[in-house]
């Protein structure tokens, strides 16, 4: 071990040293590794002249340069991928990932990409591999519907999974590229997104003969809840303000449980509730209190393990009072919250106001789930205008001028 303290002084030379009785150098340089992403040190002493201790550094630092410019020696695509979870479960831990987040991934890798990449050498993935992978994806089948192919949206979130996991193999150096990113993702197929309108809501609850259901239907259209804050919410979740009577989003339903917080930091903005939910609210909490429920849980479940209703009895109780109604629309919970984002956009409402009372993190996503529906009440302004100008017409006998002038132009 070099002792520069003791045996060596500096010299004008930056990181070499020369001994003080001997008369030989020595040298001492940290040099960052990116590739490990720490500082090394580098030492060496019984060097005779002040130029082979500066080509000694030169060295070393040619070296580290090569190594962070060349892929490091890896595995099997699937023993990569376990390391790849595991650092995505630690900052599941640290908070920077949700939970639902990794164990998506999970699901996305076991289903569909490991069963077809698993077992090629990671260091080996090509395009090849990619468009290939791509054709094997378009003939899978859904897992609860085996003659149903994967939806578009599916195939998206596929490759958007992979090429996530091949960017974070790049940054580790073990492949020089990314090829899902030269080949890119499907083309999004815009689908419309299915919503009820204001009148169907109205005949909706025409049909509900339960008043915690008229609650929770009433509460996911006026609100567009996700249905995990639904469940996750308390007696103490409803609270009064200065400004009015809000919720405030703590817990959350996932997969049979209750967790002590919410999908994004803007989840757990306040939502304001109108007159008519919170006159419903008092009228829920008179039937929780006649049918003596206790549990500290609005929606609690009397039965199982979990304290609450799950989000599939959510959906078989909406999927019912449809059925009922008339309303032949495959309408889900989630969809009720596209419901809500419908009627502020009828009501006039900007994107970022959307925003804001979805608590979206970021407004693109607004964009891409909603954008379409301005198109939409645009053409709705437009026929509005037309029905505005045959009644006022009627009402007044005004002729309707000629649309085409007497004067020619010459």
């Amino acid at each position: 071990m070099i002792n520069l303290k003791d045996e060596y002084n500096k010299t004008n030379y930056e990181y070499i040293y020369k001994h003080k009785t001997n008369g030989t150098y020595a040298v001492s340089i940290n040099l960052y590794d990116k590739v490990y992403n720490k500082r090394i040190k580098k030492r060496k002493i019984n060097l005779k002249t002040i130029k082979e201790a500066q080509d000694f550094i030169a060295e070393e630092r040619v070296k580290i340069k090569q190594q962070d410019n060349q892929p490091k020696k890896s595995g099997l695509f699937k023993d990569v991928f376990s390391s790849y979870i595991k650092e995505c479960e630690i900052e599941e831990r640290k908070g920077n990932l949700a939970e639902s987040t990794v164990d998506g991934k999970k699901e996305i890798f076991k289903n569909q990409i490991l069963p077809k990449l698993g077992n090629v050498k990671i260091s080996d993935i090509t395009e090849e591999h990619i468009y290939k992978f791509h054709n094997d994806l378009m003939a899978m089948t859904c897992s609860r519907v085996k003659t149903k192919s994967l939806s578009n949206q599916t195939l998206i979130k596929v490759h958007k999974q992979l090429s996530a996991f091949l960017n974070w193999c790049v940054r580790k150096r073990l492949i020089a590229y990314n090829p899902a990113g030269v080949v890119g993702n499907f083309k999004k197929v815009k689908k419309e997104k299915e919503y009820l309108t204001y009148q169907e809501f109205m005949t909706l609850l025409s049909v509900v003969d339960n008043i915690r259901d008229l609650f929770i239907i009433q509460l996911l259209f006026y609100t567009g809840l996700r249905v995990s804050e639904l469940l996750g919410l308390s007696v103490d979740s409803i609270i009064t303000t200065e400004q009015g009577t809000a919720l405030d989003i703590t817990e959350t339903y996932y997969k049979g449980k209750i967790r002590p917080k919410a999908k994004t930091d803007e989840a757990m903005d306040d939502l304001f509730l109108d007159d008519i939910t919170v006159e419903a609210y008092h009228t829920f909490l008179e039937y929780r209190k006649a049918n003596n429920i206790t549990s500290k849980y609005l929606f609690a479940n009397n039965r199982g393990k979990c304290e609450v209703i799950g989000d599939k009895a959510i959906r078989d109780m909406i999927k019912k009072y449809l059925k009922l109604a008339g309303i032949e629309k495959n309408i889900t919970p989630h969809k009720l919250r596209h419901s809500h984002a419908a009627l502020l956009i009828y009501m006039g409402k900007t994107l970022e106001d959307i925003k804001t009372r979805l608590r979206h993190k970021d407004i693109r996503t607004t964009s891409n789930e909603y954008g379409h529906m301005y198109k939409e009440r645009k053409i709705s302004l437009a026929n509005d205008l037309t029905t505005f100008r045959t009644e006022i017409t009627k009402s007044t006998n005004i002729e309707t001028p000629s649309e085409t002038p007497n004067d020619k132009m010459t």
